[in-house]
């Protein structure tokens, strides 16, 4: 085991196995990573292997090939993950003899703000039919985002706006003096009608009104990972609609439970809710 550095970030590199007189090995961009941090995974090997997939949380992932031949994957440590040790495997097949490296990685906890707002009683307090209407969109949403296809997203990935300017990721939000769930996006304040673009090519798996997101854009990119968008004024795709990294997918709005224009931008990794800011940073060049 050797470390080094590449673009102002330690990587780990290791030989994962010999098969077939090929030697793999594997870069990840933190072993300790805090909550909400997004890791990618890369992985040097022939590209005559096949079924290259992270095990991770009890699933698998299939990892992209790259242009330069690389085979990269991104998994996510949610911003409620605990502190502590989480087991990450990269499995590797050829001609039906798999072989895998396992590691660990130690997640840090990390200080979040907590944001203290008032919100009239209405757009804080539901009745059972708002209710219902929150419970069956989230429901519908998680099955969506634990959806898996094969990666069409490359690096680098592109901000969502031309003016990235984000905010507020993971804060703990206090609402009328009631704790909330935690804010698992950033908000990014520009004017209406703000053109809202693709972070990667991808499929748009969710594309309506909903309750909290109003007009809201969901795109899955493949290999577990999935960006949201809401508030929007517009949605330009629909549901089914393959989109090309950098497309307009809609315009900057104030719908759903906004109270003003911004985009509200997430970003799921192998299903744990990350800072979508640390995609756009040179450990994802």
């Amino acid at each position: 085991m050797k470390k080094a550095v590449a673009s102002a970030c330690v990587l780990l590199l290791v030989p994962l196995f010999s098969i077939g007189g090929e030697t793999i090995s594997v870069s990840v961009s933190d072993l300790s990573p805090g909550q909400g941090d997004p890791v990618l995974v890369e992985v040097s090997a022939d590209p005559s292997l096949d079924n290259l997939a992270i095990a991770w949380k009890g699933r698998m992932f299939p990892l992209k090939k790259a242009a330069d031949g690389r085979f990269l994957g991104v998994i996510g440590i949610d911003l409620m993950e605990p502190p502590g040790k989480l087991p990450l495997s990269v499995v590797a097949n050829r001609d039906g003899y798999p072989a895998h490296l396992d590691l660990t990685l130690s997640v840090r906890e990390k200080p979040f703000p907590v944001q203290e707002l008032t919100l009239p009683k209405k757009m804080a307090e539901f009745d059972e039919a708002t209710l219902a209407r929150i419970r069956r969109e989230a429901k519908i949403l998680g099955e969506r985002l634990f959806a898996l296809s094969a990666p069409a997203w490359d690096l680098p990935f592109l901000p969502p706006v031309e003016e990235y300017r984000p905010t507020g990721f993971g804060a703990r939000r206090v609402i009328n003096r009631e704790p909330r769930s935690p804010h698992a996006g950033v908000d990014i304040h520009l004017p209406e009608g703000t053109p809202v673009r693709a972070i990667a090519a991808g499929t748009a798996v969710l594309s309506g009104e909903q309750f909290f997101g109003g007009r809201s854009v969901v795109l899955d990119h493949g290999g577990g990972l999935f960006s949201i968008y809401y508030h929007l004024r517009e949605a330009a795709v629909s549901e089914g609609q393959r989109v090309a990294k950098g497309e307009r997918i809609g315009a900057l709005g104030s719908s759903g439970r906004a109270t003003g224009p911004h985009l509200h931008f997430g970003v799921r990794a192998a299903g744990g809710r990350v800072d979508p800011s640390l995609l756009f940073g040179q450990a994802f060049r």
